[in-house]
């Protein structure tokens, strides 16, 4: 940020409305981009710029399928745990159709059989869903393929426990409520804090979504006392050894999402739960899911205040000079491939780079509706 020391004063939060849009939007993902590399990030998520020939991105794409069947389970929770009248059942619908589009949403409700056990019928809901999303095999990549991505879910529906964490829900006696499964959020982030002898007050728009809210509910206990609310995210990777976890301790996008998910339920939410699955399983498929719980306290959502205030900060700075933004060379290995910008970053002057950047397309990117 500056030689002089940051201290965080205040952090208040509120959902954003429609006359919040002139307030300067971050998601995780620009914010985390722009800190690892400024050019990268500010050319992506700023100017919303890609390079004409990009190849595919088999982890983000293979995870974002996954991501959607997991859905579908958490879905099918609600459906079988807390729809007990026509209220529940329209509330599960809207949400059916919401999350997957009508289309798609039937046919993964067709899977689903009252004569079936919960195992075969989460287990159909979440291949659907993958068969319907649109991801195939690339000859490339011979661990994402759509068998495989298939046998990782069916490891990880037989370890997920439909009983063990309810779904939040906001009212299920209004068929409008809203339900913890794939929340899109936008809030509004305020900020009061200190440089030096200085003060601030700024305030952010904050963007994402949530794969999972619901309730650390104890064993035994009562119907109505679902216990305290908590985030639960899933990830794919290759490898989920001690390291592949321990990143998620500190988290900054698990800090950001647990301050997301308290301002849109009204619940405090200062916990998360972290469940990874293993592409390919491998050959012990109950290995090949790792879980963690990962609490937040009141440092780490001041360190995110930081790391948040110093990203904006950055692309503040850059935005209308990105040809001369820092570039950050440990980070021209992006998701196991060379940066795509990496010609553009190579230019030898200043012409060289207008020519590469008036090449390149727009595409723009919301995690709003990804």
């Amino acid at each position: 940020m500056t030689d002089q020391q940051f201290k965080l004063l205040d952090i208040t939060t509120r959902m954003a409305t429609n006359e919040d849009s002139d307030i300067p939007a971050y998601d995780h993902t620009k914010l985390s981009n722009i800190n690892t590399c400024p050019t990268w990030g500010i050319l992506r998520y700023s100017h919303h710029k890609k390079m004409a020939h990009t190849n595919r991105s088999m982890p983000l794409e293979a995870g974002s399928a996954a991501h959607e069947s997991f859905s579908a389970v958490r879905w099918y929770q609600f459906h079988t745990r807390d729809v007990v009248d026509k209220t529940g059942a329209a509330i599960a619908e809207a949400h059916g159709i919401r999350i997957f589009g009508q289309e798609r949403y039937e046919r993964m409700r067709n899977t689903i059989s009252v004569n079936a056990s919960d195992r075969t019928n989460a287990i159909n809901a979440a291949l659907d869903v993958l068969y319907s999303s649109g991801f195939y095999d690339d000859p490339t990549d011979r661990n994402r393929t759509v068998s495989n991505i298939s046998e990782s879910l069916i490891a990880w529906v037989d370890d997920y426990d439909l009983d063990r964490y309810p779904i939040w829900v906001r009212d299920i006696n209004d068929k409008d409520s809203d339900i913890g499964v794939e929340n899109p959020f936008n809030i509004v982030v305020m900020f009061k804090y200190s440089v030096g002898d200085t003060e601030y007050d700024r305030k952010f728009r904050f963007t994402g979504k949530l794969d999972g809210l619901q309730h650390n509910k104890k064993r035994g206990s009562d119907a109505k006392d679902k216990g305290p609310l908590f985030i639960y995210e899933e990830k794919t990777g290759g490898k989920l050894d001690d390291n592949w976890l321990s990143q998620w301790m500190l988290s900054h996008q698990i800090t950001g999402y647990c301050i997301a998910a308290s301002t849109f339920t009204n619940l405090p939410c200062t916990n998360a739960k972290i469940s990874g699955m293993r592409l390919p399983i491998g050959r012990v498929p109950h290995e090949g899911i790792r879980k963690a719980s990962v609490p937040r306290n009141q440092l780490m959502f001041e360190k995110w205040a930081g790391w948040f205030i110093d990203s904006a900060n950055t692309e503040r700075k850059w935005v209308d000079q990105v040809f001369n933004a820092p570039m950050y060379t440990h980070s021209c290995n992006r998701y196991f491939s060379s940066c795509s910008f990496l010609s553009f970053c190579a230019a030898q002057d200043i012409e060289e780079k207008q020519l590469i950047f008036d090449e390149m397309v727009t595409d723009e990117w919301s995690p709003l509706h990804e």
